[in-house]
């Protein structure tokens, strides 16, 4: 019987000292306007509001698990820089993107076309 292994996990959270200036950026812009979003949109009924909110708290964590980094040309790729900062698989990260993608665009759909 196999049981959970956390060192099969890609959750190496050793790293979040590497790029830690962009993922706070990120982390905390998502946060404080996803926050506020979420918070306005629930109390006064808006659900697109709420989406967005909801959309930008995960850009948030995203952000804060895979920062943006910015690399000169040649010297490495953006994929592998990438994979060598992040926290935790592709598929965690795809369905992160997935989800923050979608809340945000019905989100916007629903607050400026439908007014809700």
């Amino acid at each position: 019987m196999s049981g959970f292994n956390p060192s099969t996990t890609d959750m190496d959270f050793s790293k979040l000292n590497r790029y830690s200036g962009s993922r706070a950026f990120w982390f905390l812009f998502g946060m404080i306007l996803g926050v506020s979003g979420l918070y306005l949109g629930l109390q006064r009924g808006l659900v697109g509001e709420s989406l967005i909110g909801l959309g930008l708290i995960l850009l948030g964590i995203q952000g804060l698990l895979r920062p943006v980094v910015l690399t000169r040309p040649g010297k490495i790729s953006k994929e592998e820089m990438s994979r060598e900062v992040s926290i935790g698989s592709d598929a965690l990260h795809g369905g992160l993107s997935l989800l923050m993608a979608g809340s945000l665009v019905v989100g916007f759909i629903l607050k400026y076309i439908v007014k809700m």
